[in-house]
């Protein structure tokens, strides 16, 4: 099984991690999705040695999110800093009624 690890940007809530579980959870290939929305990573795991990277960028755009590899990575244990807006809804694009989160994403 191979993972990858992924920064979101754009996760402001709870729903948002929900909705970035289930836009993942529905490319082809995947197999498990752990979210950590104060990280802002999700971390994607899928059988054998498919790289799915662009399928699963692809669907966090759709979503509404900004997703990107975090580089040298495959394994959680990253030390980056979450993102200033991780935790609150107030982020300038609440507001623009993208994704389907509580918040307005």
């Amino acid at each position: 099984m191979s993972s990858m690890e992924l920064s979101v940007e754009g996760m402001t809530c709870g729903s948002c991690a929900n909705a970035v579980r289930r836009a993942l959870t529905r490319v082809p290939g995947v197999s498990h999705v752990d979210v950590d929305l104060a990280r802002g990573r999700a971390m994607v795991a899928s059988p054998g040695d498919g790289n799915h990277l662009q399928d699963m960028l692809d669907a966090l755009t759709e979503a509404g999110y900004k997703g990107e590899l975090v580089s040298g990575s495959t394994a959680s244990g990253s030390e980056d800093s979450p993102s200033p807006a991780m935790g609150r809804c107030t982020s300038a694009k609440a507001t623009q009624g993208q994704g389907g989160c509580c918040c307005g994403r």
